[in-house]
């Protein structure tokens, strides 16, 4: 009877050696997923920026293909996709976690359930982080959306640059999405100088660049527009585009006493020009006289009008000691009816007098 015993005890150790044989030979011929690491921290995320994005890398470190099934997620906030083809061993495949956090403002901890067919079965990747509201609504510098980035306006306005020097200003960004922002390359003309300290903003943080504008030569007096182009990665507006206005002003802080009593004065015999009553597909004109009461030549570096519908014509840009010049303007009342004024901006050599305005008055009858 013992030997009996005895030889039961042993045909079950046989047996189950050769199942742990077995089943070890079975495991070692199977694929195998390996993920260098199965957590990942997105640290801060702005509650209002965006979904977020991480791809969990993985290599089969096994013998045999392995292929994911499933992968289930804990919550509904996250989503996933990942390689749906089988993965030979030393290739690799991803598993790619998705987190919405509109409206989950805290800290989160959020699971993805990897199931395959390999030697491990099923396998749990976690993301974490921590929501917070966005910082946009906090401040009031950077009102205006431009794609993922805020700014304080897309339009730079340089009142007083002088011909002599430049003016410097700052164009500034935040970042509202939840992820990096890269700036691959700006275009802007040879006159605006810009500096970045760096090619990338982080996310909920803000970036400055640092601009000079230098005017063009030979310079043109008076209001000037330019454009810059800044490329970016963002997927929603990826170049952004500033307009920016100049006002060119001439520096006459450089003239001593003796050049500023001898230096040309502007004077006209009315700055209003009434051209009264005219009929409707009529083309009225009237002229200006313009005189220099200075002793050095009397120059008009720039006419600007504020409509098409007026068109100057000056006799000569400049005007000598004691000599004058005529300005006749021909107004064309197509599609007008009733009273109306245009101007004219002078801009001139003249230190006390730089800027004239002149105005023109019609009235358009049937």
């Amino acid at each position: 009877m013992l030997n009996m015993k005895k030889f039961l005890a042993l045909a079950l150790l046989v047996l189950s050696f050769n199942l742990q044989a077995q089943n070890k030979g079975k495991s070692e011929g199977k694929g195998k997923i390996d993920f260098p690491y199965t957590s990942w921290d997105f640290g801060n995320v702005n509650e209002k920026g965006g979904p977020v994005f991480h791809e969990f890398k993985f290599i089969n470190t096994g013998k045999s293909p392995v292929r994911i099934i499933d992968v289930k997620t804990s919550c509904g906030c996250t989503s996933t996709s990942w390689t749906q083809t089988s993965i030979a061993p030393g290739d690799t495949g991803s598993v790619n976690a998705v987190f919405e956090p509109d409206n989950r403002q805290g800290a989160f901890s959020k699971t993805l359930s990897v199931m395959s067919n390999g030697e491990t079965e099923l396998i749990d990747l976690t993301i974490k982080g921590v929501v917070y509201a966005s910082r946009l609504s906090q401040t009031d510098i950077y009102k205006y959306r431009y794609g993922n980035l805020a700014v304080a306006s897309n339009v730079i306005n340089l009142p007083n640059v002088k011909n002599t020097g430049y003016d410097s200003t700052e164009i500034g960004f935040y970042n509202l999405s939840n992820k990096r922002v890269y700036f691959y390359k700006i275009e802007a003309p040879s006159n605006i100088q810009l500096v970045k300290t760096y090619d990338n903003v982080s996310p909920n943080t803000e970036y400055k660049i640092k601009m000079r504008y230098y005017p063009r030569r030979p310079v043109e007096f008076g209001p000037v527009k330019n454009e810059i182009k800044f490329y970016t990665n963002d997927d929603t507006l990826p170049v952004k585009i500033f307009e920016v206005n100049a006002n060119i002003i001439e520096d006459f802080g450089v003239l001593d006493k003796k050049a500023l009593k001898e230096a040309p004065k502007f004077a006209v015999n009315s700055n209003i020009l009434d051209l009264g009553n005219v009929a409707l597909f009529m083309s009225p004109s009237g002229v200006f006289t313009i005189k220099n009461k200075g002793k050095k030549d009397l120059i008009l570096r720039r006419l600007i009008k504020n409509c098409t519908c007026i068109v100057p014509e000056l006799s000569s840009r400049e005007i000598k000691k004691g000599e004058s010049a005529t300005l006749k303007v021909t107004w064309n009342t197509v599609n007008m009816a009733g009273p109306d004024s245009k101007t004219i901006r002078l801009i001139t050599n003249d230190p006390t007098q730089p800027e004239i305005i002149l105005t023109i008055k019609v009235n358009v009858i049937e």
